[in-house]
């Protein structure tokens, strides 16, 4: 029961609601599968991809932070890149191959 109750603990030593409705989630669904399976065989489909809806929202409220913390810096690094690229002015040659003065020195 430690080791449950290290994983339910954030960073800080304090519970954690999301990974407690996480948990309690996975559990309910793991319990209506096994159920669905060997009993009823009712349940529909669109029952499941709700379950799977809700836990992919407490996935994402559990970890979160964790994602920002650190892909943040790197989407930022990227999306800056990107907007700088869009901002520079096309540079030209000085001379173009129409220009009367071209001399086409390939041989």
């Amino acid at each position: 029961m430690n080791v449950l109750s290290e994983i339910l603990r954030d960073e800080r030593g304090s519970l954690s609601a999301a990974r407690i409705f996480l948990f309690a989630s996975l559990v309910f669904t793991a319990a209506i599968i096994v159920v669905d399976s060997l009993l009823w065989a009712t349940v529909p489909n669109a029952a499941y991809a709700l379950l799977g809806t809700i836990f992919t929202g407490l996935l994402a409220w559990t970890a979160g932070p964790r994602i920002a913390q650190y892909f943040g810096p790197q989407i930022g690094a990227v999306a800056s890149g990107i907007g700088a690229a869009l901002t520079r002015e096309p540079r030209l040659p000085d001379l173009l191959d129409n220009d009367p003065r071209f001399e086409d020195d390939e041989r």
